[in-house]
């Protein structure tokens, strides 16, 4: 009999202390206000603990947040938005406005078709026609080519069977140098796609990198592996590998001493 109060005793315990912890759990909840939002997703993720959530088709929303931590909000469709959880906003429920990235049209007036000014909508009840070259016995137009591309292209071709300002070119390092140009901006591209990730308040103030040296940072990035994989595909992994190369790169700069 002993033994069984005992073990009731230690099994009530027990359940007080997961009640106290699952009630020290706060969430930062609320609903997105914006135009088409019942019909679209928005990425709601905690920065500080690295954990994502979405909202409802209503727009209500609510992700596990503690005072002090940075959450944002993001989409395709609209504009990012980013704040900081004060203990007021886990006691009440918020509200989030987001704006439309694209700018809305005036009132126009095509053949007999009404336009709402939305182009996500307006672009499903216009007929488009894409005109191929080829219907009409024309080749199809080359992709642009690059400035980079473009000067590689002029000193490798001329008239003959061998061109000869490609081999002047080669021999006096010019076209070594088109090379390292095109490579630079390529490059450049894969740096500029990681900042347009986040916004710069998440560089200075969730990294402390200064923004002087955001671009920095990006090519230090640049040369680990995986960037290019989380960049494109997954934005969580890419912030847990943001914060690890953050440390490797303070103490390249010597910023730890």
């Amino acid at each position: 009999m002993v033994v069984f109060i005992y073990r009731f005793y230690f099994s009530l315990i027990l359940l007080l202390n997961v009640s106290v912890c699952l009630s020290q759990e706060t969430f930062f909840s609320g609903k997105i206000y914006a135009d088409s939002i019942n019909t679209t997703q928005i990425n709601i993720v905690n920065l500080s603990q690295e954990i994502g959530s979405v909202n409802k088709i209503d727009g209500a929303f609510s992700i596990a947040a503690n005072t002090g931590d940075e959450v944002i909000f993001s989409s395709v469709q609209y504009q990012p938005y980013q704040l900081t959880i004060t203990k007021e906003m886990l006691e009440k429920e918020n509200k989030v406005f987001l704006f439309l990235e694209v700018n809305q049209l005036k009132e126009v007036k095509l053949s007999n078709i009404d336009l709402t000014g939305d182009l996500t909508k307006d672009a499903k009840n216009v007929d488009t026609y894409v005109f191929d070259p080829r219907s009409v016995g024309l080749p199809r137009p080359k992709p642009k080519l690059t400035t980079a591309q473009r000067r590689i292209k002029t000193p490798t071709t001329g008239s003959g069977l061998v061109s000869v300002d490609h081999i002047i070119n080669s021999i006096s390092g010019r076209l070594a140098m088109l090379w390292r140009q095109r490579e630079y901006e390529i490059e450049k591209n894969w740096v500029q796609k990681g900042l347009e990730q986040f916004p710069p308040s998440f560089f200075t103030e969730e990294l402390e990198i200064p923004a002087a040296f955001h671009e920095d940072f990006m090519y230090f990035c640049l040369t680990k592996e995986g960037y290019k994989n989380f960049v494109t595909h997954n934005k969580l992994e890419l912030i847990k590998f943001f914060k690890k190369q953050t440390v490797a790169y303070k103490k390249f700069k010597e910023w730890d001493k």
